[in-house]
């Protein structure tokens, strides 16, 4: 697996959603899998604003980073905020233009790139990000400069298909600065390991979202403990339907008023309703009680078949990662309800065990449909045509 985590920062305004969004919509034009999460401080022009990139071979975890591989800061107070994020050996790029500080790390590799001054010599102030993504193209080639070109009406609209030249020449100029003068490479100069922060700061509050693990990944340890008896077990399967919730609820909140918005609150609520029978379970086996699926078995009955096809995500990005990491959550969930229902030896569990895996089966299949879906779409957009 070959994974790439980073981190964009600097002012609302200096472009640096659209370099996470170009990267995203390159890595999947080259077939790899993304997720594109950003984060606004108090205003969106001049205020902070950040967001954070992942581009791998294989489906992603989480979209939210605690350690990067690659930090790029546009501003002074990103470097404060974000240099402690950078993995030791990974990679700090940094507009010198406007970045006075020096960095204080010395286990990381730093690229001081001039951005806004190249900008300015080019004869365009507002392709400074687009030269700091040509400097970061160089430095990691993650992508592939002409998926970059290609995306870019995706991101930036059809009708500026015009200024896709001078956008393109700003990429080269951002990738010929890296290792000559004006970019000192490798200037490494300090004294501090990375903090392992668990939130990434846009501004002055820290960013809201209750899912930030990545995705559970069980060792042999943790397997043999959850499953050495039926209240771990019943335990365990509450976590995972809770931290469900979560992730449904805070992603609901990304797409409020649409259509979709109400999709993940029903998927939030059902999710809910498992916690509820998942707790009489509990309590059966606390109480030794028998007989419990039949209570409950009429309400999985009438569980809801979502109305996928009203889904209409505009921000195509954001619903792409948050439909991909949902389906992850149930793949998840499927494996550890399916493993449940063999390790039990109460009948009431296994059957319960086995229905939450059918629904979460069901629910895999139209996160799936909708997925496949927002792709299509797409890659059929005529809008990716270069020119």
């Amino acid at each position: 697996m070959t994974t790439r985590k980073i981190v964009m920062a600097g002012f609302g305004g200096q472009g640096v959603m659209a370099m996470g969004q170009l990267i995203s919509y390159a890595g999947m034009l080259e077939g790899k899998h993304v997720s594109w999460y950003p984060s606004y401080g108090p205003e969106m022009r001049g205020g902070a604003a950040n967001c954070s990139v992942v581009v791998s071979t294989d489906p992603v975890g989480s979209p939210i980073i605690a350690v990067a591989d690659d930090v790029v800061v546009m501003n002074e107070p990103s470097l404060e905020l974000f240099e402690s994020h950078v993995k030791p050996g990974g990679n700090l790029l940094l507009n010198s233009s406007l970045v006075q500080s020096e960095p204080t790390r010395k286990d990381i590799n730093i690229y001081k790139i001039p951005v806004n001054d190249i900008a300015g010599q080019i004869g365009n102030p507002r392709v400074a990000n687009m030269v700091m993504l040509g400097a970061y193209l160089k430095v990691t080639g993650l992508v592939e400069k002409d998926s970059i070109i290609a995306a870019f009406t995706k991101v930036y609209g059809d009708k500026k298909k015009k200024l896709i030249p001078i956008n393109e020449k700003a990429i080269g100029e951002g990738q010929n600065a890296v290792g000559s003068p004006q970019a000192s490479n490798l200037e490494g100069k300090v004294n501090r390991t990375p903090e392992q922060n668990y939130s990434l700061r846009g501004g002055e509050n820290p960013q809201e979202i209750s899912y930030i693990n990545d995705i559970r990944k069980m060792d042999k340890e943790d397997e043999e403990k959850i499953f050495s008896s039926e209240l771990n077990i019943v335990k365990q399967a509450l976590l995972n339907e809770i931290e469900g919730i979560n992730y449904f609820k805070v992603s609901a909140s990304q797409f409020s008023g649409q259509e979709t918005a109400k999709i993940f609150e029903s998927l939030a609520h059902q999710a809910d309703e498992h916690v509820e029978y998942l707790m009489r379970l509990k309590d059966q086996i606390e109480k030794h009680e028998a007989g419990i699926f039949d209570k409950i078995k009429s309400a999985f009955e009438t569980q809801k078949e979502e109305e996928w096809s009203k889904i209409k995500a505009e921000r195509t990005p954001m619903a792409l990662s948050i439909f991909n990491l949902g389906m992850t959550i149930k793949r998840n969930n499927i494996e550890f309800y399916e493993k449940a229902s063999e390790k039990s030896a109460i009948e009431d569990a296994k059957k319960l065990y086995k229905e939450l895996a059918y629904w979460e089966n069901f629910q895999l299949g139209q996160l799936k449909e909708q997925y496949e879906m927002l792709k299509r779409e797409w890659w059929s957009d005529q809008s990716f045509a270069p020119y």
